[in-house]
């Protein structure tokens, strides 16, 4: 029996992680994976010393395996006659550009899939193409804050903790895009038709909170606009982002374990946990209202940044594999910079600025912000349930978008055996032998 993809075709314009995973992820599984790289290189190669490495760096050896490389200038038209012959019998395009970079090179789903009817096209971005933050660019740093999860970790100085190790908004969102890759192939085989599929890291953040986000009407009412309250003052209270956090452990704990409140004892220090690697240009600061995540990962960006903040650092445009003992003897003068800088103005002023200059950036949300989020709203990432013993509630929607197949919320989360004698009835059981196997307990 050959792989479970063998005979599927993939080209692969993604750059970075959460594009380039989901490649390799298809390739494992036998799927003949065609990178589109421009001549000096997707991004990934960048990654450290290529020169060690051949041309290479860890990170392309990790997210391009399995793959084929293929080398265009994708600014030629020559280029453009290339792909457009190779998508006729592509079944699956992957791309992670910012928004309106794929049409601007002519390849975007509706140009491409009018060539190929079958074509399944993975558009994977930082905040979706619908919505009010549509057009932001983002990293990983950005969809941690954005989303939520940030708000539940704090450095050693108590601010909001950036992601520490293994980038997994960024994981996960490749999972995602091979998932809903294999997803459409499936609906293709059934209907013939291809379709264009939008993921995003921020709907990805949000959906791995889902087993602590979740608002019940009969009983969070109160608690969220208490938590609202709080964080409207915790920053003109000079609260540190633990403080903030542990207050509002302390107020959920009061609802769920009025008896035990009291008991808890947190550590004497700021840090939850206590890791921290700290690079000027990928981190959070401190604004005269809240937070906001920074992440200018080329060298045009660090550039772009500094130039916005007013700080004049000739090693802004240094190359993460140029890095010397000079540059990170100045790492520490150009954070106390920045942490200054970015204290004169809101999250609002700083972001439009920095939006402004084509610099990656966004605000530490904190979960009680995204039910009513514009963008977690515009997205279809809060989803209105109901349980028939609680009533209403609100949580995390599907990640992944389907325009042409959108996933809908369907009922609730059921109470136990609540289903029972539908499914058995469904699959031919009679009501005789469901109340043989209620007496006997085998249904419940």
């Amino acid at each position: 029996m050959g792989a479970i993809l063998e005979g599927i075709t993939v080209l692969d314009f993604s750059e970075y992680i959460a594009g380039p995973y989901a490649g390799f992820l298809l390739a494992d599984l036998g799927a003949d994976v065609i990178k589109i790289e421009p001549p000096d290189g997707s991004e990934e190669r960048r990654w450290g010393n290529s020169q060690r490495y051949k041309g290479n760096t860890r990170t392309s050896l990790t997210m391009n395996r399995g793959k084929r490389s293929l080398c265009l200038d994708m600014r030629k038209e020559e280029s453009r006659s290339i792909i457009y012959r190779l998508v006729e019998k592509t079944d699956i395009v992957i791309q992670n550009y910012a928004p309106g970079v794929a049409k601007k090179l002519g390849i975007d789903y509706d140009t491409l899939s009018a060539m190929n009817k079958g074509l399944i096209f993975i558009s994977s971005t930082a905040f979706g193409e619908i919505g009010p933050y549509q057009k932001r660019k983002g990293f990983d740093i950005i969809a941690h804050a954005a989303a939520g999860i940030m708000a539940g970790y704090a450095d050693g100085d108590g601010n909001p903790r950036g992601p520490g190790g293994a980038p997994y908004i960024d994981i996960g969102t490749g999972m995602l895009n091979a998932f809903s890759a294999v997803s459409a192939l499936f609906a293709r085989s059934r209907t013939g038709e291809g379709q264009k599929i939008e993921t995003s890291l921020f709907n990805t953040g949000m959906a791995l909170l889902a087993t602590g986000f979740s608002y019940i009407e009969e009983l969070d009412t109160e608690r969220h606009e208490q938590e609202r309250a709080l964080l409207k003052n915790a920053i003109k209270e000079k609260k540190t982002h633990t403080q903030i956090i542990d207050a509002i452990t302390d107020l959920r704990n009061s609802y769920e374990m009025p008896e035990a409140m009291g008991k808890f004892e947190l550590p004497d220090c700021n840090h939850r946990p206590s890791d921290r690697w700290s690079f000027p240009h990928y981190r959070i600061y401190e604004t005269a209202d809240g937070f906001i995540g920074l992440a200018a990962l080329t060298s045009r960006q660090r550039t772009s940044a500094c130039e916005v903040l007013g700080i004049d650092s000739k090693f802004a445009g240094v190359e993460l594999s140029e890095i010397t003992n000079e540059v990170i003897d100045n790492i520490k003068s150009l954070n106390d910079q920045m942490e200054a800088r970015f204290h004169e103005k809101t999250n609002n002023e700083w972001i439009e600025a920095l939006e402004k200059a084509g610099v990656p950036c966004g605000p530490v949300n904190y979960s009680v912000d995204l039910f009513n989020d514009p963008q977690a709203l515009a997205v279809d990432m809060i989803w209105d349930l109901k349980n028939s013993e609680l009533g209403p509630y609100k949580m995390i929607g599907h990640p992944v978008r389907y325009p042409k197949n959108p996933a809908k919320p369907g009922k609730g989360a059921p109470t136990l055996g609540e289903d029972s004698v539908a499914v058995l009835l469904q699959f031919g059981y009679s009501p005789a032998e469901i109340d043989a196997f209620k007496k006997q307990s085998v249904v419940r």
